[in-house]
């Protein structure tokens, strides 16, 4: 008697916890590789990129860059807050949390992945215009000739912000970074990802690479297929604004914020005459 052929038994897709887990993880695992061959084989470049998650030599203005950074995070999660209401989301309001889930936490609703993406987005353009609207003011009441001591302290605040905003594009987990991930198509990852490569080995710091890190396993399980494409539902027009806005949005957040935070130093020296 024949037998039956065997019915085959169709692989259940990974879970979206499942999968922001393994990138977690993988990025973990490339974060600490790189930290430790930086350690060997570059230990001054490793110091000078992490000194931008310091004081960033503002502790000389005491209280008042305590509340520049916190107006800084609220900033950025009221242009999150403005942007969902007007999409009509549901929202839940999260007392200081980080990414866009930290002020627009959406319910249980079917995915739609521009969507997220805007709101992913509005954080950190409205940190990033704050920040850069910081930056002018102090270009523009900045005197060499006649030192101020506040005008240091708005180009410090510009700085912390820039960091901030490029932190939050981490694609992972709650972060912004994570929301516009999935409209983000392979080769787009491929590309934007070799771009910031090339900016780390010029300029480095320790968010851009953290930022590279966690968006290697992310290219990974996409062109591995155990992440699905979600890019293919939104238009060309959308992945192509998404991708140019995105990459667009960290090379320019890590370049502002390492000229910033340069200029720092002899600056705040220079109006406490150190």
């Amino acid at each position: 008697m024949a037998r039956p052929p065997d019915k085959s038994v169709a692989t259940p897709p990974l879970s979206a916890d499942r999968l922001w887990a393994e990138q977690l993880a993988m990025g973990m695992a490339a974060l600490i590789g790189l930290l430790i061959f930086m350690a060997i084989f570059h230990a001054p470049m490793l110091s000078v990129g992490a000194e931008v998650l310091g004081p960033n030599y503002l502790g000389v203005y005491g209280w008042a860059s305590a509340v520049g950074v916190l107006l800084q995070v609220v900033v950025h999660e009221a242009g999150t807050l403005i942007v969902a209401r007007w999409l009509g989301l549901p929202l839940r309001f999260r007392f200081f949390g980080f990414g866009a889930n930290a002020t627009a936490i959406l319910e249980d609703l079917p995915r739609r992945v521009w969507i997220d993406a805007i709101v992913g987005f509005a954080g950190p353009v409205t940190g990033s215009l704050v920040s850069t609207i910081l930056a002018l003011i102090f270009f523009f009441t900045n005197n060499p000739d006649n030192p101020q001591i506040i005008a240091p302290f708005f180009l410090g605040m510009a700085c912390v912000g820039y960091f901030y905003n490029l932190f939050t594009l981490i694609p992972i987990l709650d972060l912004e970074g994570g929301w516009i991930a999935p409209v983000i198509a392979p080769q787009a990852w491929l590309f934007g990802l070799i771009l910031t490569s090339l900016v780390l080995t010029r300029d480095f710091n320790l968010v851009l690479l953290g930022f590279v890190s966690f968006g290697f396993p992310r290219l990974i399980l996409l062109i591995t297929a155990r992440a699905p494409q979600l890019d293919l539902v939104c238009t060309k027009r959308q992945r192509l604004a998404a991708c140019i806005g995105y990459f667009g949005l960290v090379i320019l957040l890590a370049w502002l914020g390492t000229r910033t935070f340069q200029e720092l130093p002899d600056l705040v020296r220079d109006v406490m005459g150190d």
